[in-house]
């Protein structure tokens, strides 16, 4: 497989070379110079033609010039990282165009990032991406529904963590893993985990750190086309895009503060390394402390990042960017729930809210290093290449984490388990060819392309996996901290020895996708993924075990755009698909026949499939961004348990709505708000699951943010907002007998924000709820934020 995919690669180099040669020399030319309002040249802002490759930087006055084929283009000007100018454009073969009205409304010495940020219109709606698609594709040409979060509403909300910052995205709710390894993100009814970086596939043991982060795309519904089987959930796809460097000399250092003892430093530092701006960089870090809002807990994380950008011509790009990120906090599984339970809800329990079951005595680091590469090249007029390897490394060392059981209403159990050292190991390598040209009289969006992902797990741990330490009242006066010491020596008692094990798995995937004009209006997109997937034996205590196995998938996508409103409304439908890989085991092919023998067999893919439709809007000159679909999804080869053995019959059915409203009414207002509803039913599967919901999936979903500056007058920066949660109650397993209440959240900022300061302060949970994430985790009550940041 490996040869067939170089193959590829050099075949598609080889042919879009010819290609480049074969194609005429003859483009457009596009020239002016970017003012500021009163009349002075801005300096190496970036002038580019949006969703596409063409793009160049202004000289010293603000003077560009740039070549491209003939095309309808809008022309974007970007400044400090921000979108601050767009103009429609129609480039004919050959011509010579000049710009000479290209007008940023603001004057030069007030161009701070804070007044950039200003002049946008829907700050909050940008949706450009180019990974989203895995090519520039605008979002109402996109039959894909997918959400952005920048960092700009990261910023006036003062998020500290992902789980925080993420809470404006329609229909999903995002929390710390079930082990409290990386973030869980439930979406559609279904879990998934943050496992994207840049459009590449890696597994972190720790929660995303947001100081490095630009925007996080959060693409909805079955993704495996594009992005392969075992890194991307049924529900959708979670994509951190991490912070660039651009053109200009831009710093930013902040600290913020608050109750239980938050500390919080973060610094951002963009710099050109050389005059003519060919070589870049962009530093970026964190270090963080904060006390449990319980008699017990903590965490204390540092984190650092460096990202570089070499121009050695006007064709090619290469960027090297690498973060290192460590965590010290008290390790939380989710609760155990047992027969001998009868209360229906976890408030029912009555457990004291402010006490903690577990001990600061047993806490663990955890660290995650990432280290990447990226070649950009502008193979001719119509294509580019885009190679790029990520490597990631997770893991940590003589970590417990503790496991609470509740053994009946008034008893919980407290277990742990000893992992002496854990590490996740990934590298993948992807290769895109994306094209933009016509054929015929049929415009072409495509990106063709093979990716290799391969990820290596070791570990090892005390066995058995669950040591019990102590059985607690709920209602006791006091609760034994769990105490390292007395561990080790439960440990030396107990234990059975350590076990050790360590697997691996490499995939291979080529993959083509087409978006085909077929008139201005109507574009469908053809995909298809050829997976290949190999997992040689598992290893156990240095013996291979009898599961190696290999399998080949075909992953289909088909989308329809249809314009009634040219670049306003957008009618869009999409048929997606995703797999996950299912290892041998013993099996039968016939639940009705008794006397069947079980054999050990190789089953199919699992896979999920969704036909979805919906409206997707841009109107009033990008004031109002919004969508609205309906989806089914159907995931079918799913593995039933028939007691000692399994079938492959078993289906499942998730159904619902997905609503997102981005607005800017008027200058200085913005409004965000989103609502999900989900329905799905395991319709064949065992007995006990059988007509049940899936754990940990709630039915509605609801979101509000709104915030308002004046950027006017003595009052000038002046802002707040004000925002809702709201999330229904889940069930923790398919009995729904045990359930997180619904919850509902209000939260408030108040800021002053100047060129070159930014004030802020943020009461969190303003009503003081007392509620759980879906793991049966207590959460923060009331909380209160202050941040101060100087930008120079």
């Amino acid at each position: 497989m490996k040869f067939i995919l170089y193959t590829f690669i050099l075949g598609m180099a080889l042919l879009t070379g010819q290609s480049s040669l074969a194609q005429s020399s003859s483009r457009a030319v596009v020239s002016g110079q970017v003012r500021t309002s009163d009349g002075t040249g801005l300096p190496f802002a970036t002038v580019a033609l949006k969703n596409t490759q063409y793009g160049v930087m202004a000289g010293e006055n603000g003077d560009f010039k740039l070549e491209a084929p003939a095309g309808t283009y809008s022309l974007v000007v970007t400044y400090a990282g921000y979108s601050i100018f767009e103009h429609p454009l129609r480039l004919e073969k050959g011509e010579s165009v000049v710009l000479e009205n290209l007008i940023v409304e603001v004057p030069s010495n007030q161009l701070r990032e804070v007044v950039v940020e200003d002049i946008q219109t829907n700050k909050f709606a940008n949706r450009e991406s180019v990974t989203a698609a895995r090519m520039p594709l605008a979002n109402l040409e996109n039959p894909q529904l997918y959400s952005v979060v920048r960092r700009e509403l990261m910023q006036e909300q003062i998020a500290i963590d992902y789980n925080t910052a993420l809470r404006s995205v329609a229909g999903a709710v995002v929390t710390n893993g079930v082990n409290d390894s990386g973030n869980d993100i439930i979406m559609r009814g279904f879990r998934g985990q943050s496992t994207f970086r840049n459009g590449l596939a890696m597994d972190p043991r720790t929660q995303s750190e947001i100081a490095n982060i630009e925007k996080v795309e959060v693409l909805k519904g079955p993704s495996g086309t594009l992005f392969g089987g075992k890194m991307a959930g049924y529900g959708g796809v979670v994509n951190n895009i991490t912070k660039k460097p651009f053109e200009s000399y831009r710093g930013e250092v902040g600290y913020t503060t608050g109750s239980w003892g938050l500390n919080r430093l973060t610094f951002d530092l963009n710099t050109p390394l050389n005059a003519d701006r060919t070589a870049l960089i962009r530093i970026n870090g964190a270090g963080h402390m904060e006390n449990s809002f319980q008699d017990q807990g903590y965490a204390k994380n540092l984190f650092l990042a460096a990202s570089l950008a070499f121009k050695p011509n006007d064709r090619t790009t290469v960027r090297l960017d690498a973060d290192v990120y460590s965590s010290e906090r008290p390790l939380l599984a989710y609760t155990r729930t047992t027969p001998g339970l009868t209360a229906t809800s976890i408030t029912a329990l009555d457990i004291p809210y402010f006490r903690s079951l577990s001990s600061n005595d047993i806490g663990t680091r955890r660290s995650t290093i990432n280290t990447a590469v990226t070649l950009e090249y502008q193979l001719s007029d119509h294509w580019s290449s885009q190679t790029t390897y990520l490597h990631s490394a997770s893991g940590d060392k003589e970590s417990i984490f503790f496991v609470p059981f509740y053994l009946s209403n008034e008893m919980i159990q407290r277990r742990f388990r000893i992992f002496e050292f854990y590490t996740n190991t990934t590298d993948n390598i992807q290769q895109n060819f994306i094209g933009d040209f016509k054929a015929g009289r049929f415009k072409n969006r495509v990106v063709v392309g093979g990716d290799i992902f391969h990820r290596s797990n070791q570990g090892q741990e005390m066995n058995p996996f669950f040591q019990i330490y102590d059985t607690v009242s709920v209602h006791a006066p006091f609760w034994t901290p769990l105490s390292r010491f007395d561990i080790e020596q439960y440990r030396a008692a107990r234990s059975q020895g350590s076990q050790s094990y360590s697997s691996r798995y490499t995939s291979y995937g080529l993959y083509a996708s087409d978006v085909l004009n077929l008139t201005e209006r109507l574009m469908v997109m053809l995909s298809l993924r050829l997976d290949h997937y190999r997992q040689p034996s598992t290893i156990d205590n240095g013996i291979a075990a009898d599961n190696a196995y290999h399998q080949t998938f075909l992953s289909p996508k088909l989308g329809i755009v249809y314009q009634p409103v040219k670049d306003k409304v957008s009618l869009f439908a999409n048929y997606l698909n995703a797999f996950n890989n299912l290892g041998p085991s013993l099996g039968v092919t016939n639940a009705d026949n008794p006397g069947e023998q079980p054999t050990l067999r190789n089953w199919k893919a699992e896979e999920a499939n969704q036909w979805e439709g919906g409206l997707k809007v841009e109107l009033f000159d990008g004031k109002l961004s919004s969508t609205i679909s309906y989806y089914s999804i159907e995931v079918s080869n799913r593995l039933r348990s028939l007691g000692d053995v399994s079938i492959q019959d078993g289906t499942q059915i998730s159904k619902g709505i997905d609503i997102e409203v981005v607005t800017n009414p008027f200058r200085g207002l913005n409004l965000v708000a989103g609502y999900g509803y989900n329905d799905n039913e395991y319709v064949l599967d065992t007995d006990a699951q059988k007509g049940k919901r899936a754990p940990w999936t709630p039915v509605n979903t609801a979101n509000f943010w709104a915030s308002y500056k004046i950027l006017d007058g003595g009052a000038k920066g002046l802002g707040f907002g004000f925002g809702v949660n709201h999330v229904d109650k889940s069930y923790f397993d398919v009995n729904e007998k045990f359930s997180v209440p619904a919850y509902t959240l209000a939260n408030a900022t108040f800021f002053y924000d100047q060129p070159k300061y930014r004030v802020g302060v943020k009461l969190n949970n303003i009503g003081d709820v007392h509620y759980w994430d879906f793991y049966g985790k207590p959460q923060k009550p009331r909380e209160f934020v202050a941040g101060v940041s100087y930008k120079f």
